[in-house]
């Protein structure tokens, strides 16, 4: 390990990430109760609202509040990562951490485009019969919202104790349990992402349905619930797996039991999403609640993959 990898933590970048990984929370929280009440396209232009930053109703109107509230909370996001990445380019030694806050400004940035083109591209704007375009767009939004989040705690975790921590070496065996899980989970959020922004749990949350297996729907409906519902037992099985495997392999006990009490907590949710179809801050929680789930596996997956790196060949 290098002298730069051992050496006190920066608390200045530290503080920061963590502001910044608090305000994601809330930008996410906003985006995903705006599309939880369906109020994406309260406002048809972007990035202003109405052509304005202060649009009439904003504050009086729910869901012109929801909406306007994520493009104001999403614009702080940008400032705060702009400031962090400039912070890293003048106090932060090591390269991979200064080229993530770059990276980390880049998906921020990418972010607000696809935000955009999903309002631009709207047939309330464009016209025509489909919405595919719009769509597409935000569940491109949504997957790259988890993944800056992830990205952002990836960083936060370079700047902690646990990181300069000099820990036992572990088997690869474990950096691939974490990066299965991983994967498994970006593949229901994507799952999730597609199910939310095309509205398709709308027609599979009947009352009496099967939790795990839809029992109303069909076609593509149908199977990207089934996806969706299917895949998170399979992956939080995958994520299970790996905790205990950090447990043996003697990781502080909060690193490990975080990642299953987010996992029961997020396959609750999961069911009273379905039970209770027309609420939108179960959705909500239950959306924020798997970034909060993503992101702390992807930082225990980084913990395994370097704990693997310094094991003796």
């Amino acid at each position: 390990m290098s002298q730069t990898e051992t050496a006190a933590p920066d608390r200045r970048l530290f503080g920061l990430c963590l502001l910044a990984l608090g305000w994601s929370v809330l930008v996410l929280q906003a985006g995903g109760f705006t599309t939880s009440i369906r109020a994406g396209m309260a406002f048809l232009d972007w990035p202003l609202s109405n052509g304005s930053v202060n649009p009439p109703g904003w504050l009086t109107e729910i869901d012109k509040f929801a909406e306007h509230s994520h493009r104001l909370a999403a614009a702080g996001l940008g400032l705060l990562c702009v400031v962090l990445a400039a912070a890293h380019f003048f106090r932060e030694p090591r390269r991979p951490v200064r080229l993530a806050s770059y990276a980390l400004l880049g998906l921020v940035i990418l972010q607000g485009l696809l935000g955009g083109l999903r309002v631009l591209l709207d047939r309330l704007n464009i016209g025509g019969e489909g919405n595919l375009k719009a769509v597409a767009f935000a569940v491109g939004h949504a997957v790259n919202a988890q993944l800056t989040l992830a990205l952002l705690a990836g960083i936060a975790l370079a700047h902690s104790a646990a990181w300069r921590r000099p820990g036992g070496a572990a088997p690869a065996s474990l950096r691939r349990a974490g990066a299965t899980a991983v994967a498994l989970t970006l593949a229901v959020i994507v799952a999730g992402a597609v199910m939310r922004q095309g509205h398709f749990t709308a027609w599979v949350s009947a009352p009496g349905e099967g939790l795990f297996i839809p029992d109303v729907g069909e076609g593509a409906v149908w199977w990207v619930n089934f996806l969706h519902r299917a895949g998170a037992l399979v992956a939080a099985t995958a994520v299970l797996v790996f905790a205990v495997r950090l447990a043996r392999q003697g990781f502080p006990t909060p690193r490990w039991a975080s990642l299953v009490g987010l996992v029961f907590l997020q396959v609750f949710l999961g069911i009273v999403s379905i039970r209770l179809p027309l609420n939108p801050h179960v959705r909500t929680v239950h959306l924020v609640t798997g970034a909060a789930l993503f992101s702390s596996l992807c930082a225990a997956a980084l913990l395994a993959r370097k704990a693997s790196a310094d094991r003796p060949a």
